[in-house]
């Protein structure tokens, strides 16, 4: 199943909202990379974005910053994700979490395929087990 990006941006500044979390949006450099701030509770995200496919897990994964308390003002896109222990994994997975109940909801299990989450939402390649386990989870509950 492909989200509109309507809805799927939607449903994240709902989740925003109910983190107290003030989502800016900003004609950019199409290079310039969205940015989230804990101290600010804010995430600033770029309308001009040259891949505007990404945005909507840029959005879940700036979030994920905010909701765990990241320190420091910026992170980049374009940073190193790999490493299990860095933040910008964690984000990554919090991203997961955050995007799992939209996309399952109102689905039976046995319609639901992690390939095609990780495609509808351009999550990262290497992030598939976490995708598999996350939607497991989100069915046991």
């Amino acid at each position: 199943m492909i989200y509109p990006m309507n809805e799927a941006r939607d449903y994240l500044l709902e989740r925003a909202t109910e983190y107290h979390i003030d989502v800016k949006w900003a004609h950019l450099s199409p290079i310039t990379p969205p940015g989230s701030s804990f101290e600010y509770r804010s995430v600033v995200m770029n309308l001009d974005w040259h891949r505007p496919s990404e945005i909507i897990f840029q959005l879940a994964h700036e979030i994920s910053h905010v909701i765990h308390g990241d320190k420091g003002d910026v992170y980049y896109y374009h940073a190193c994700f790999t490493g299990k222990e860095s933040v910008e994994y964690k984000a990554n997975v919090g991203a997961v979490k955050l995007l799992i109940p939209l996309y399952c909801q109102d689905t039976d299990i046995q319609c639901v395929n992690s390939a095609n989450f990780m495609q509808a939402f351009h999550v990262p390649h290497y992030l598939s087990s976490v995708v598999s386990e996350e939607i497991k989870k989100y069915y046991v509950k």
